[in-house]
């Protein structure tokens, strides 16, 4: 099966992407294999089939996008075909990021590490969608939605709303109850901050849910960098009132009475209560008896 060695995007250009990749030497016949391209907004996906098939060919021009969203990131995912044994090989995802160099690869090692097992609580964050399909609710004459609350696009315009969830660990302050007075009664409004590490990349108007169904909308994403390589994220929130169309969206997690929320050791006391094998193994490891200890 063919080996892809070299896959990655750049542009210089506001109306394209470059896409390029390599293959490892291989005896064969390279016509007997094909080459589909894909892409996302989101490393998880959903994946979209760009180009494809194609044969021995090792670049491709992304012309269908615009890059002149500040925040988006365009993900793209190569898969080879053997025509003959019809075996299947997926490579990437890649994007136009900054690599990080080893530095920034331990610093994302040992955030992940401090927020997994330490500070932070599992969430889902939804990162929403910002190119695609229009929602029929949508006037592409006005530029406007022409209704809110709509469970096709859930407020955003484009159908489906927002991408694939993807599970992550973060740290949530606390939030204080500020009520407002508004013509149309009180409304109860709360704005915190979080932090969590450089992966999945937030971006202003994706939503972070919490095992309690909490739902938070991120209004300022900040982040840390080495080398413009992201390292760690700042984000500020404000919590989404509930009854709002975004509650709506639908999160599957499986066996909801298995779910572990954070680190399960967090919650039990690792302490032996055998005193008595306590001292044997001891006196067996250190060779004495601690001091003040009677048999």
């Amino acid at each position: 099966m063919l080996k892809v060695t070299q896959f990655y995007a750049r542009s210089f250009d506001l109306d394209h992407m470059d896409v390029f990749w390599e293959i490892e030497d291989f005896v064969g016949n390279i016509r007997q294999y094909d080459f589909y391209l894909y892409r996302a907004e989101s490393s998880f996906g959903p994946w979209e089939l760009l180009a494809g098939p194609f044969k021995d060919q090792y670049y491709f021009r992304d012309i269908s996008t615009v890059m002149m969203h500040k925040w988006r990131s365009l993900y793209y995912r190569f898969e080879v075909v053997d025509t003959v044994s019809e075996e299947r090989a997926l490579f990437g995802p890649t994007s136009q990021l900054p690599e990080p160099d080893l530095i920034a690869l331990e610093i994302t090692r040992q955030e992940d590490v401090l927020f997994r097992e330490h500070v932070g609580r599992k969430v889902w964050l939804f990162p929403v969608r910002t190119f695609g399909a229009r929602c029929v609710c949508f006037d592409r004459v006005s530029g406007r939605r022409t209704k809110s609350n709509c469970i096709n696009c859930y407020d955003t315009g484009y159908l489906g709303g927002f991408l694939s969830p993807v599970e992550q660990f973060a740290q949530i302050d606390p939030a204080a109850n500020s009520p407002s007075n508004t013509p149309y009664g009180e409304r109860q409004v709360n704005i915190t901050t979080a932090r969590l590490i450089s992966f999945p990349p937030i971006k202003p108007k994706d939503i972070l849910v919490e095992a309690e169904n909490k739902r938070w909308r991120v209004h300022i994403a900040g982040n840390t960098q080495k080398l413009r390589s992201v390292v760690h994220q700042e984000l500020t929130m404000h919590e989404i009132p509930r009854g709002d169309i975004e509650y709506k969206l639908p999160i599957n997690v499986g066996d909801l009475t298995a779910l572990s929320i954070s680190a399960e050791r967090n919650f039990t006391n690792p302490q032996h209560v055998d005193a008595a094998s306590d001292l044997q193994h001891i006196e067996a490891v250190y060779g004495y008896q601690p001091r003040g200890t009677v048999r």
